[in-house]
């Protein structure tokens, strides 16, 4: 069904660009129940983080519990591809849908109950990002048979808003929720995002998907990704920038509580300023980019993008007082969504479509899978020189890395 390109609606023919992913029926049904999916899931994970704390009292248990979200997302993602080219990608969608309803339902009644015990709760977080990790490729790889090539750039900056945006809607909404119903009231909440945005995937109505060869083995469908992303020095480059972006740029978030309080001295109300203005810039790039549409010189874009990042991080490195660092962190926060926006379109216009999902799977491992683990040699820099100029350095790896990228006659600027 992916494969397929969309029938245009009524919309699509007197739509104007601007967000001209909207103009297609299918799409809006798809980012509606992304939208209330996401909110459920941040209030679900502002629960589980809560319940976790409460029949533990251990911080180390939170940092379990992220682990085991984080494992399966790295390492499911390359097989998830595989599948993804074997098989109808929109029913793959439609059946992890269905399938998080099971844990989703299991840890809302346990709760409910009071029946909940901590490894009730880690079983749950794995059997959830084991899901996600299996269905993110099929996620992304069937996006252009939602719209057509031209509204491409479109539906993918809407779709960096949805995250974004529900981690403004679904903490707070959250905290209202626990404050007034306890802790069941989210995971039950969560459920039911979990139905309305099945209810909504089943209103897609997409043409039947050609069929596809099985292959030999999964491992051996990994390899022949892996030859074609690798073979390929534009799909190559791209994968190799995202992978640099998130593991060196990106990495500034999870240092952003020294900031807080030992180089600005804000305290807690301070840090969620310190978080909240990158989302403010990645809402404001998501945004435009999808009022543009589609723009010409994408691959030069892309690198002018990666490069604003770099300056934007050496900015906020070298800022001395808090109320100049938030409106940098405002750039810094848009500067990112803008690559990582601009790279997942280019790759997918640039990929092979019986590659698509295998290749979406290492896109989904440079991106997911790079930024925690930036984080760690981020923080070990930190504490031996400082916050500042381990974000200072990082910015500079990028910055070559990127140069790099650019130098070779089929480098990032030449991409269109």
């Amino acid at each position: 069904m992916s494969g397929m390109a969309p029938s245009a609606s009524p919309a699509a023919s007197t739509a104007r660009p601007r967000f001209a992913a909207f103009a297609y029926r299918n799409y809006r049904l798809y980012w509606i129940g992304q939208l209330l999916g996401n909110v459920g899931s941040w209030m679900q994970i502002v629960a589980t983080g809560w319940l976790v704390l409460a029949l533990t009292d251990s911080p180390a248990s939170l940092g379990l519990t992220g682990a085991l979200t984080a494992l399966p997302l790295i390492t499911l993602s390359l097989v998830g591809g595989v599948v993804a080219d074997r098989v109808d990608r929109f029913r793959m969608v439609l059946a992890a849908q269905a399938a998080q309803l099971v844990p989703d339902t299991t840890i809302a009644l346990l709760v409910g109950t009071g029946h909940v015990q901590v490894w009730h709760v880690y079983v749950y977080t794995l059997a959830g990002a084991t899901i996600r990790g299996l269905s993110t490729p099929a996620r992304q790889a069937f996006m252009p048979g939602l719209v057509p090539r031209s509204a491409l750039l479109s539906a993918i900056a809407l779709n960096s808003i949805l995250w974004q945006g529900a981690a403004v809607v679904g903490p707070a909404v959250a905290g209202v929720v626990l404050a007034g119903w306890g802790e069941p009231g989210n995971f039950y909440l969560n459920v039911v995002s979990d139905v309305l945005n099945l209810a909504l995937l089943w209103g897609i109505r997409l043409a039947p998907a050609p069929e596809r060869r099985a292959g030999r083995s999964a491992w051996e469908g990994v390899r022949e990704g892996a030859r074609y992303a690798w073979g390929h020095a534009s799909v190559r480059a791209l994968l190799l920038a995202a992978a640099g972006v998130c593991f060196l740029g990106l990495s500034y978030t999870q240092l952003m509580p020294v900031f807080a309080r030992d180089v600005y001295g804000v305290g807690p109300e301070g840090l969620g300023l310190l978080l909240t203005m990158p989302a403010a810039g990645t809402i404001a790039a998501a945004l435009a980019l999808a009022v543009a549409g589609q723009v010409p010189r994408k691959g030069r874009l892309f690198l002018g993008a990666g490069l604003a990042l770099c300056l934007g991080l050496f900015a906020f490195a070298l800022c001395p007082l808090y109320g100049l660092a938030l409106p940098v962190l405002v750039v810094v926060g848009a500067a990112g969504t803008a690559t990582l926006t601009l790279g997942n379109t280019l790759v997918q216009q640039t990929v092979s479509e019986e590659l698509r999902g295998r290749v979406m799977g290492f896109w989904m491992a440079c991106t997911q899978g790079m930024s925690p683990l930036g984080a760690l040699p981020a923080g070990v820099v930190a504490e031996m020189l400082g916050a500042p100029l381990a974000i200072a350095l990082s910015a500079s790896g990028l910055l070559v890395l990127l140069l790099a990228l650019t130098w070779p006659r089929e480098g990032l600027r030449k991409l269109s």
